[in-house]
């Protein structure tokens, strides 16, 4: 971005830019064996939505509020994953240190917290067969577009470590 951008185009290369960031973690997360991508997934979507936040009045408001919502649901899904995967490191790392008597009732605790991860990851995965089949990515990515008129081909986001070529 340069000091000359318009609002309405620094709207869009932000939003778009870090949606399709977020979206970058979509299928490590989905695969659930890292729990940094889930991590990374709901940090990003934090970061849109407090990009939404600061370039809302770029947009109409009534329109504008349902993206926003669905980005909030998205964000509150992998947030309860979230607390599960750092409750469940939390007290794996306290067996370690527990004496013989209170290692049971942490190892049951943390055999309940993965029951509920593993359903957390079958909502998750729920969620986003639901955008698909919504197209979602699509009718963001175009209605971003119409109200800044930058699109996602002419940005060209990349994912976090990926840099284009000289």
């Amino acid at each position: 971005m340069h000091p000359r951008i318009r609002y309405r185009e620094a709207a869009g290369r932000v939003i778009l830019t870090r949606w399709r960031e977020m979206m970058s973690y979509r299928d490590g997360t989905l695969l659930g064996e890292d729990i940094e991508e889930l991590h990374a997934m709901r940090v990003s979507s934090r970061r849109l939505r407090a990009a939404m936040d600061a370039f809302e009045p770029a947009f109409p408001r009534k329109t504008f509020r349902r993206h926003l919502r669905q980005v909030k649901e998205i964000t509150d899904t992998l947030g309860d994953a979230r607390d599960l995967d750092v409750a469940i490191d939390g007290y794996t790392a306290m067996l370690e240190g527990c004496d013989d008597e209170e290692r049971p009732a942490i190892e049951g605790l943390v055999a309940r917290m993965r029951d509920a991860r593993t359903a957390e990851t079958t909502v998750i995965a729920a969620l986003f067969q639901r955008l698909a089949v919504d197209e979602f990515a699509e009718r963001f990515e175009s209605y971003v577009a119409e109200h800044t008129g930058v699109t996602v081909e002419a940005l060209d986001p990349r994912p976090p470590g990926e840099h284009r070529g000289g």
